[in-house]
Parts: structure tokens; C-alpha cells; sequence
């Protein structure tokens, strides 16, 4: 069991110090996520973020259109400000003409919910251990459109909105059937099945040292 802290000082430890380049941690929690997803379904939403919770959830995306499967992805807020490993997964979306609607104001929630209410799927990828404040706003009415029209929600990590330490929302939470989270269970995890389900801690390749 860890803190997010000490998560975060983990992921550090293992790009700056060891050297495994950041995005292929990116790419090796989407493919963990994707061995965690029935791939016999028709219908998959991914609805992301801009940091890298939300590139992981781009990078499962293109996993799953590699497969041939009816994915629709969902970028919250401004498109413009990604981390450098969610723009680089961002761009070979974009090259892949892949269907990809950017939620900037309340009209784009029409086709989110068109979206939503025929997937099979939900995965949630809009938000990870670094949320710092409450949810609100535009954001806050994507998680409950999304809690609202989905059939079932897989969570990358954490729900969206649930604090990684406490297990309490920060304003709203998404309700996942199942949570994918990486190297090692969160202490916020433990306390909040009700919008966790089922948690699987899957590894990513971050050495497990101490740190102190």
C-alpha cells in the first residue's frame, strides 16, 4: 500500500534516476488496462484528461482501434494543454483519423451522452492521483453524465475524482464495476468500493525500492 506521494516520487525515481523513459511506463499501464477489458464487446468511450491519466487513456484507445474495435474518445477542457507524453499519443490518434470529439463547452454533452448510452464501455481516464482541488464546473457534469449513461465504467488507476489517499470524492467521484491501478494500491483505494468496485493492482515496470 502507498501514498500518492510517495507514487509520485516512485514514478520520478524510475524516469529521472533509472532511465525508463516516462511514455513507456504510459504505454505499458495501457496495455495492463487493455489485458483487464473484455475485448468481445462493439462499443468503447474513452474519456480522457489532458495529463498523463488522460494519455493513458489515449494510448489504450489506440490499442483498441488497432483492434478493429468502435472506440470514441472524449478530451476534457483545452486540447492544447497536454503533457508531452499525452500529445504524443494525441498525435498518432490524429494520425490514425481516429473519432475524437474535444468537450469545450455544455453543447458537446449531447453527443457524450449519445456516446455514452450505446458503449459497452466507459473508460475513465480524466483524472489521477495528482488531483489537488474539488471538482467542478464543466468537469464536474462530465462525471455525472458519465455516472448517469454509462453501463459500466473501468477506471485507469483511480475514479476520477476520488482523493488517492482518503478515498473520499472531491466534489464527485466516478463509480467504476472495476478500478486498473498501477505498481501498488493506493491508501484511498481500500476505503471506497462503491465508486472503486473491484481493484486490480497491475505492474508497469517501476522498480520497487524504498525511498526515504
Amino acid at each position: 500500500m502507498i501514498s500518492c506521494q510517495e507514487m509520485k516520487e516512485l514514478d520520478k525515481y524510475a524516469i529521472n534516476t533509472i532511465g525508463i523513459p516516462s511514455i513507456v511506463l504510459m504505454e505499458n499501464a495501457a496495455l495492463k488496462l487493455i489485458n483487464n477489458i473484455d475485448l468481445n464487446l462493439n462499443y468503447y468511450t474513452i474519456v480522457c484528461g489532458r495529463g498523463n491519466n488522460g494519455g493513458d487513456g489515449l494510448a489504450i484507445a489506440r490499442h483498441l482501434i488497432l483492434k478493429n474495435k468502435n472506440t470514441k474518445i472524449y478530451i476534457s477542457g483545452n486540447i492544447e494543454n497536454g503533457t508531452d507524453d499525452f500529445n504524443i499519443n494525441l498525435n498518432i490518434l490524429k494520425n490514425l483519423k481516429a473519432d475524437i470529439v474535444n468537450i469545450k463547452s455544455e453543447k458537446d454533452f449531447i453527443t457524450l451522452k449519445e456516446d455514452l448510452q450505446i458503449s459497452d464501455l466507459t473508460i475513465d481516464a480524466l483524472f489521477g492521483i495528482g488531483l489537488k482541488r474539488n471538482i467542478e464546473g464543466l468537469y464536474y457534469d462530465i462525471i455525472k453524465i458519465m455516472n448517469d449513461k454509462s453501463k459500466q465504467i473501468i477506471s485507469v488507476d483511480i475514479p476520477s475524482g476520488i482523493d488517492g489517499d482518503t478515498g473520499k470524492p472531491m466534489g464527485i467521484g466516478i463509480k467504476a464495476f472495476k478500478t486498473i491501478t498501477f505498481h501498488k494500491m493506493k491508501k484511498g483505494l481500500l476505503n471506497c468500493k462503491e465508486y472503486t468496485g473491484d481493484v486490480i493492482v497491475e505492474d508497469i515496470g517501476i522498480p520497487d525500492v524504498e525511498l526515504g
